[in-house]
């Protein structure tokens, strides 16, 4: 018998099937041909759920018309279905687990991103409770990032997520490139200015957001082009940025910075969004030099509201040739060549030969398996090829005909 599935405004899809299968056997069915997950559907007829083991010779003096109620069902009519695929095999690494930290996990977890990685080396405390949804007095003194994690697993348990307690500077590099999009809520200028230099340096989209009391702000970074997060200070401000002061000077007391719900809430989720545009449109735009027109453009120079005062704007930003981070003399002015390389083509080929081929003109050349635990050298890699996987990461370190010392991130496909 013919029945018909439909994720409304989405898809339909007529389906030739025997009277006896059960409703559980045309969920699967229907989940294959549209590249659902079963344990997120259900199969409903006219509205109501469906139980499982129920046969659907039961229905036959009713229409079977079934409707396919997917967890993303309302997501899918913008952006299809390939595109909450995108979302749901997308890795997002959030850096701070504080008020805006909490806003963003959730909404990334709502939306279906598959992957987080939450880093943050600061306790919970009381005062965090009125602005983080995810914490309780009970958590008072845990590390944040892991509460967050295990918070988040419980009401969100399709999505994988990776709790790393410590600092930014810490973490193996290795964690970083396997992320589609960094997403920035700190509230010191040091730690912003290191993750603004990975993200250049190794052209990882960066979404950077912060919040005192009415004002907001959000600013997206797309490398190596865009201005980045320090192209809008002043050379002659860098050491006050960071914290650096006459050691003469009384010391200088330790300020709160005002945080409201209402103010954190919006900005969180002006920059998840911003990272959905990332991940679903990023590879067209390096492709076709385009953003789909589905998804739209990620935000062009810095976002920033006075909800107070009721005024929002845009500041567009230009390139400064001053600037600490992307600069003529900046720390990340040269990025890092990034190839994707087949595992199998070490089998035949020596690995002096495959370099040469992708990295001319070298006369010297290290190479490092990037891992969780840090950098490790490798000598040969056709010898450790049963040690290495595809998705491993190396770092190939080369001396140019001259002199000149370069870097190469390769990811084995």
């Amino acid at each position: 018998m013919k029945v018909t599935a439909k994720i409304p405004s989405v898809k339909k899809l007529e389906i030739e099937v025997r009277p006896n299968i059960t409703v559980g056997k045309l969920k699967r069915l229907v989940c294959e041909r549209l590249g659902l997950e079963p344990d997120l559907t259900k199969i409903l007829l006219d509205g109501e759920p469906l139980k499982e083991n129920t046969p659907l010779s039961k229905y036959r003096k009713r229409s079977l018309n079934f409707e396919v109620d997917y967890l993303w069902s309302r997501q899918l009519i913008l952006w299809d279905i390939r595109g909450q695929a995108a979302l749901n095999r997308s890795k997002v690494l959030i850096a701070g687990a504080g008020a805006v930290g909490n806003e963003v996990a959730k909404n990334l977890a709502m939306l279906g991103v598959g992957r987080l990685t939450i880093v943050d080396y600061d306790t919970v405390e009381v005062s965090n409770l009125s602005r983080m949804i995810f914490f309780s007095k009970e958590d008072s003194g845990k590390p944040k990032s892991t509460v967050l994690a295990e918070a988040l697993h419980r009401k969100y348990p399709h999505i994988e997520v990776t709790a790393i307690q410590g600092r930014l500077e810490n973490i193996p590099l290795k964690t970083f490139l396997e992320s589609d999009v960094i997403l920035s809520s700190l509230d010191n200028f040091a730690s912003r200015a290191f993750l603004t230099s990975i993200s250049r340096r190794y052209m990882v989209p960066m979404v950077d957001a912060g919040v005192m009391g009415y004002q907001c702000r959000v600013q997206s970074y797309i490398p190596p082009n865009d201005p980045c997060l320090a192209c809008p200070i002043p050379p002659n401000q860098y050491g006050r940025m960071l914290g650096l002061r006459n050691p003469c000077d009384a010391p200088v007391e330790d300020a709160k910075v005002p945080s409201l719900s209402t103010s954190i809430s919006l900005v969180a989720s002006l920059q998840s969004h911003e990272a959905v545009k990332i991940i679903l449109g990023y590879r067209t735009y390096l492709e076709e030099g385009r953003w789909p027109e589905a998804t739209g453009e990620p935000i062009r120079g810095i976002w920033i509201a006075d909800i107070k005062h009721n005024k929002y704007s845009i500041v567009k930003l230009s390139r400064n040739r001053e600037c600490v981070i992307c600069g003529e003399h900046g720390e990340a002015k040269d990025t890092v060549m990034r190839l994707d390389v087949p595992l199998k083509i070490f089998e035949s080929t020596s690995q002096e030969r495959v370099f040469k081929e992708i990295l001319p003109d070298f006369e010297e050349m290290h190479i490092f398996k990037l891992s969780r635990f840090g950098v490790i050298p490798i000598g040969d890699v056709k010898s450790l090829k049963k040690e290495l996987r595809r998705g491993d990461y190396l770092r190939v370190t080369f001396k140019r005909r001259g002199g000149e010392y370069n870097e190469a991130i390769v990811r084995l496909i």
